[in-house]
């Protein structure tokens, strides 16, 4: 009997064990962020475009601003995409900036905030995508001083996804 019941008690710890990964979870070190682009991003519908290498993901506060550098390659078109958790609000601002210039190449903000942008690349350039979060969080303000400061994650920081989508450009006319 004590040998049915640890017999027993076994296969139920082999077989819940694999599902407790599965389970929802509030902790950033784990996957929350990890492959967010992958998981939440709307790919194109264009069965030609390939997933970029350089697509990331990261924790994002409300109020912060990051960049990240990226080659794009002459005759290729390409699309970003953003995806974020709701909490960041409805309206990112990603702007793509020349490298070598600092030049502005492109602001959604004045493209009504749109969450995705295709172009076509016709010189070799080194960009920068640089995504502002709107809103403030005490973190962000208090970054350069020695105080606590707490934060609440479900209210004051999410998960962003930038989708990098390529394609050699088509030809153009007949």
């Amino acid at each position: 009997m004590i040998k049915q019941l640890i017999k027993i008690t076994t296969f139920v710890i082999v077989i819940s064990l694999p599902l407790l990964g599965f389970s929802q979870t509030n902790d950033y070190t784990v996957r929350k962020c990890f492959g967010y682009q992958k998981d939440s991003c709307k790919i194109s519908r264009n069965i030609f475009y390939k997933v970029h290498n350089e697509s990331r993901s990261a924790l994002f506060l409300k109020g912060q601003t990051s960049q990240t550098p990226i080659t794009i390659y002459n005759g290729r078109d390409y699309r970003i995409s953003l995806c974020w958790d709701h909490v960041l609000g409805n309206q990112i601002q990603f702007r793509l900036l020349d490298r070598e210039t600092n030049d502005l190449l492109y602001d959604n903000a004045t493209d009504e905030f749109s969450s995705d942008f295709e172009f076509t690349v016709t010189q070799t350039r080194e960009i920068i995508i640089e995504i502002s979060i709107p809103g403030s969080s005490s973190l962000v303000e208090a970054m350069g001083n020695d105080e606590l400061i707490i934060v609440r994650k479900d209210t004051d920081m999410g998960c962003l996804g930038v989708l990098i989508e390529h394609m050699i450009t088509p030809t153009k006319g007949f």
